[in-house]
């Protein structure tokens, strides 16, 4: 299921979990923001090397499997990501980026399970 575009969007998937990491380093290290630091950090990286696992899936169902994670991965990076915008208003337009990026990776993956989904449930028809 490797093609260019999945390549593609495996490096901005890249580029964003670098810009996560890039933005706690900014923040105030307050021991809130740093409990929610390593939380962020994780989720965010591992949308990512999820989704580099599904572009080699064996099967459509591994591939919605690693797909689905992908989309709950990058659900919890939305939340860390508003608890973050509570917390640090002061870095409301740094945060709020991340935040819109994040929905749209959302919506990209939830669309993109569906997708996958009605395909195999049409080729069983």
């Amino acid at each position: 299921m490797a093609t260019k575009q999945s390549h593609e969007f495996r490096k901005k998937l890249i580029e964003f979990a670098i810009k996560i990491i890039k933005l706690t380093k900014t923040l105030p290290k307050t021991s809130e923001n740093m409990i929610i630091f390593n939380q962020i950090i994780r989720s965010s990286t591992s949308i990512g090397g999820n989704y580099a696992e599904a572009i080699f899936a064996l099967t459509r169902a591994d591939f919605i499997h690693c797909l689905n994670i992908c989309k709950k991965e990058t659900s919890e990076t939305l939340h860390w990501l508003e608890v973050l915008l509570r917390l640090n208003t002061s870095f409301s337009r740094e945060i709020q980026s991340l935040v819109e990026e994040t929905e749209s990776y959302l919506k990209i993956f939830i669309s993109s399970v569906k997708t996958s989904q009605s395909k195999i449930i049409n080729n069983k028809l």
